[in-house]
């Protein structure tokens, strides 16, 4: 059962227990353009207690707002009970929800026409405020009141330039002079669903048109964290089309920094910032460091150290991140890439664990105690050993070794 199969499979559940029940929302969208959507969601007039009651296995994930996952097919389906909602006083929940029988009723508190359509198990269309238009026209718009929308939930304004840059699409001119006036409302946005939403756009095929309607509306200087930054200004942006089909997702970040204006020496402090993971923080901030320091000649010495310190995937990528930063040209990036593929072939060892000698092997031939010294010595052999000063041969290795550490001085930490 595939995911569409396991939301009728529900549908029709509900359907012969007596209740209405429609796919509704994003699924009804992008079948009707034709995508396969990346889930199904349903509404139906049954409580949630109810739900639960007629489908075996289930999760409360919202029930306080009429939302339950029923379990189909093993797929999640989310099942949500026809509402409406009270004053959003915090600017992204409402103050309370109450259920009611009209699914015109529910698809009316929806954010865009395109997502404010159900289809029932029979495909009859329920769309009360011209989302199937819309799609044909290729345009967002709200449901009612642009402004009323945005006040209920400001991520709404975000969301309405992600859906723009994935589905193609251009904003309707009141939806778009709403997001202008109302664009300090994002202040109150927490970073993490702003990155949410970045994330998302970071999937799309024409990324530059989100990031660039982030700054030709306004919106940069207030959604956190980016409104405590010095932004340059959009006339004086970078071309933004070196985000579209940037190929990882971590060059992506390293490019919106740059963009923003930020240096490399403050990659670190900004990730965070950003509320990303660790691991992104230390990945993606040395990505752009040595994307921006990358030499626009680089000798054989200075890749073979470059690709057994980094590797040659993460090599391959900040060579292409500096062209995107402008640090290289086009020529110089494939001279460099052919290079650098080369040299990687050539090399006997790519990582420390493939040298032929290990610390213990130095410290029982030196009779040294263990110390500072044996990382700075086999850092030594490894370099001998990728630029072919030294064969990756044990013995020789060893006896190397055993001269560096002879003609080191002691650290001071050795007696420790």
């Amino acid at each position: 059962m595939d995911p569409c199969q396991a939301a009728l499979s529900i549908v029709n559940a509900l359907e012969e227990a007596g209740f209405q029940a429609y796919l509704v929302g994003g699924c009804v969208r992008d079948r009707l353009l034709g995508r396969e959507p990346e889930d199904y969601d349903v509404c139906t007039d049954a409580r949630p207690e109810q739900i639960q009651t007629l489908f075996p296995r289930t999760i409360a994930t919202g029930i306080r707002h009429g939302t339950v996952t029923v379990i189909a097919g093993g797929h999640p389906v989310e099942v949500t009970t026809f509402r409406v909602e009270g004053a959003y006083r915090d600017g992204r929940r409402p103050s309370h929800v109450r259920f009611v029988r009209r699914v015109e009723e529910d698809l009316a508190r929806r954010d865009f026409t395109i997502n404010a359509m159900a289809v029932d198990r029979r495909g009859r269309l329920i769309d009360p405020f011209g989302g199937q238009g819309d799609l044909k026209r290729r345009v967002i718009r709200t449901v009612g009141a642009a402004d009323d929308r945005f006040r209920e939930d400001a991520l709404r304004m975000v969301r309405a330039i992600r859906l723009a840059a994935q589905l193609e699409f251009t904003l309707h001119p009141e939806t778009e002079e709403a997001i202008r006036r109302m664009a300090p409302d994002l202040a109150r946005l927490s970073v993490e669903r702003v990155v949410q939403e970045l994330e998302k756009i970071w999937k799309t095929r024409r990324s530059s048109k989100a990031i660039a309607s982030l700054f030709r509306l306004g919106m940069m200087d207030h959604l956190p964290p980016f409104r405590r930054w010095e932004l340059p200004s959009s006339a004086c942006l970078s071309p933004l089309t070196v985000l579209d089909e940037a190929p990882s997702r971590r060059m992506r970040w390293a490019l919106l920094l740059h963009l923003c204006g930020q240096k490399p020496e403050e990659a670190a402090r900004r990730l965070r910032e950003l509320r990303l993971p660790r691991r992104d923080v230390e990945e993606i901030g040395r990505l752009y460091r040595s994307a921006a320091s990358w030499p626009p000649i680089l000798t054989e010495e200075e890749g073979k150290r470059r690709i057994f310190r980094d590797g040659i995937r993460f090599c391959r990528e900040a060579l292409e991140l500096s062209q995107r930063l402008g640090a290289i040209d086009a020529e110089e990036r494939l001279g460099q890439s052919e290079a650098l593929n080369r040299w990687s072939d050539e090399m006997p060892i790519r990582r420390m664990g493939e040298l032929a000698v290990n610390g213990k092997d130095l410290i029982d031939a030196t009779g040294r105690p263990s110390g500072p010294w044996v990382g700075h010595t086999l850092e030594r052999l490894a370099d001998a050993v990728i630029l072919g000063r030294l064969a990756n041969d044990h013995q020789q290795l060893i006896e190397e070794g055993v001269r560096i550490g002879r003609d080191t001085t002691a650290d001071p930490g050795d007696d420790d």
